[in-house]
């Protein structure tokens, strides 16, 4: 009768502790990074939140147009129709030079706002193709504004578009629906909005700048933008962009 004798690694145990301690410290570090991105979207949130402004405006979405004007708009108050991609560079510089005195203008009453917002910008790649399949970040942009406008919510919706446009080259390519969602609830939207906005369909999105540009095309031949409209007469902006708004609001 033979004896057999087990052989054992005098290493083992040394293994299996170092490997339940390096499961643990991963365990840490993604707890510590989770933390870390956690409380900086926090922050951003709170950051959003602090730089929101005020404004006094009535606001509808008709006529696939955000239309925005005051309680007292006089009876001959011109009507402006403003065209505007989330993605155009020159429209982000226009609303950081015009916005403010666009606003002012509107709850005095001197005018009436349509913002007609296009989504042509995430085509640029694939000029051949139509408004109605795009699905790049200006349509995304689109369905969240509209999300907001048919919510009726002016205060959300203003200043997810100023943080949209003035904040363009930090959020443009970077931002998606859980972002814009995010953004959209540190304005106070409602939940039903900021659910609307993180489920986010695009068919919304693509259909509110995808009748914008057919009807830009179909008024004007040519599809661009910033363009800015006054009772159906175009207006031609000049270098200094915020001038527009005086020559209006008389």
């Amino acid at each position: 009768m033979s004896n057999s004798r087990k052989v054992t690694d005098p290493n083992a145990s040394g293994k299996s502790g170092f490997l339940w301690g390096l499961v643990a410290l991963l365990v840490i570090v993604a707890v510590v990074i989770g933390y870390i991105v956690w409380n900086g979207q926090s922050a951003k949130t709170d950051e959003l939140a602090d730089r929101a402004v005020d404004v006094n405006m009535d606001m509808q979405y008709e006529d696939h147009s955000v239309v925005l004007k005051s309680a007292n708009t006089k009876d001959d108050a011109p009507v402006v129709d403003l065209y505007e991609d989330f993605s155009c560079p020159h429209c982000a510089e226009l609303a950081v030079a015009s916005d403010e005195k666009m606003v002012q203008a509107i709850e005095d009453g001197k005018m009436v706002v349509h913002i007609r917002t296009l989504n042509f910008m995430d085509g640029r790649d694939d000029p051949e193709k139509e408004p109605e399949k795009l699905d790049g970040y200006s349509t995304q942009a689109a369905t969240a504004a509209r999300a907001l406008a048919e919510d009726g919510d002016v205060h959300a919706y203003w200043n997810l578009r100023k943080v949209l446009l003035e904040g363009q080259q930090d959020v443009a390519r970077q931002w998606g629906a859980e972002e814009m969602a995010d953004a959209a609830k540190a304005f106070d939207a409602s939940g039903d909005a900021v659910d609307k906005i993180k489920g986010m369909d695009l068919s919304a999105g693509q259909e509110f700048a995808a009748a914008n540009y057919h009807k830009l095309e179909k008024d004007t031949g040519s599809v661009s933008s910033p363009r800015i409209f006054v009772d159906g007469e175009e207006l031609e902006l000049t270098s200094d962009l915020g001038a527009w708004v005086d020559q209006v609001a008389k």
